[in-house]
């Protein structure tokens, strides 16, 4: 007889143990939180010393001091004087370009007794703002302009300050000092041909007819003579750029004292999170290791 041996039964293979990459690994917040808890003191104290460490290194910070001089850019008019122009001199960036130029800087530095690399970086030129909006060609002119140098020592940056602005009213300021050395030039031709229209016509030698003719050069003369000084006035207190607030240093800090505190107090909290975590694996470490 034929025997039939028993079916094959399939095996199937035990599971191996490993490593699955798509197992997800729970973080225990919980735990931290109470860890947390625990040391909350180290936080505290963490917190506490980043303030204070920040609040020192403010009031100890390099100190500079900031000077700022005012400036009259002035107001150019026509020939005539009646009415406004538009120049590099009602330009504000004028000043601004006049006080970072390496030549000015050089020739002020060498007035006050310095070097460029002591006040370089520390130069600013800002528009006055008008309290009240201005429209048309009004809007156009800004005639006030503020000057700042900031410097490690007091003298130089009020040095600094005054000698840059003088020499952007001098880039400034031709068109008016033309102006004005024309009219006072202009003043003293008339008063001049004046005085001799006046001896001329009280010759006693001279004929009626001319007498006419001086009296009528002499009038027009006298009319020029009546304008002329106004207009140079008008040409020194209107059109003339000047320096109309002298520089007064203040002292001021590198960096502001809140924000130093406020960042190094927020290093100091992270500083004290991170030590009380690891104060549960480091410090019995460390008394072990103390111990043996």
């Amino acid at each position: 007889m034929l025997r039939l041996s028993s079916p094959l039964v399939a095996t199937t293979p035990a599971p191996t143990k490993g490593f699955d990459p798509e197992a997800e690994q729970e973080v225990d917040f919980a735990g931290y939180g109470r860890m947390l808890a625990r040391r909350w003191w180290l936080v505290a104290i963490g917190l506490v010393a980043g303030a204070v460490i920040g609040f020192l290194v403010s009031v100890g910070g390099t100190k500079l001091y900031s000077a700022t001089a005012t400036i009259y850019l002035g107001q150019p008019l026509n020939a005539l004087g009646t009415g406004p122009l538009l120049t590099q001199q009602t330009n504000p960036a004028t000043v601004a370009q006049t006080a970072n130029a390496q030549a000015v800087h050089e020739k002020v530095a060498t007035q006050c007794k310095t070097t460029p690399e002591t006040f370089r970086k520390g130069v600013s030129v800002q528009r006055v703002a008008s309290s009240t909006p201005a429209k048309g060609l009004a809007a156009q002119v800004n005639p006030l302009v503020a000057l700042t140098v900031q410097a490690a020592k007091r003298k130089v940056a009020i040095c600094v300050a005054n000698g840059l602005a003088r020499a952007a009213v001098t880039a400034v300021g031709g068109y008016a000092e033309a102006k004005i050395k024309n009219y006072q030039h202009q003043i003293k031709v008339d008063t001049n041909t004046i005085k001799t229209l006046t001896a001329e016509i009280a010759d006693p030698n001279i004929s009626d007819a001319t007498k006419v003719t001086l009296n009528t050069r002499l009038s027009s003369f006298q009319a020029a003579l009546s304008t002329l000084p106004l207009l140079l006035i008008q040409a020194k207190q209107v059109e003339r750029p000047k320096l109309t607030i002298h520089a007064a240093a203040r002292q001021v800090t590198a960096q502001s004292p809140r924000n130093t505190v406020l960042i190094a107090a927020l290093i100091g909290l992270i500083l004290g999170v991170i030590a009380a975590l690891l104060w549960d694996r480091v410090v019995p470490r460390m008394s072990a290791r103390n111990g043996s």
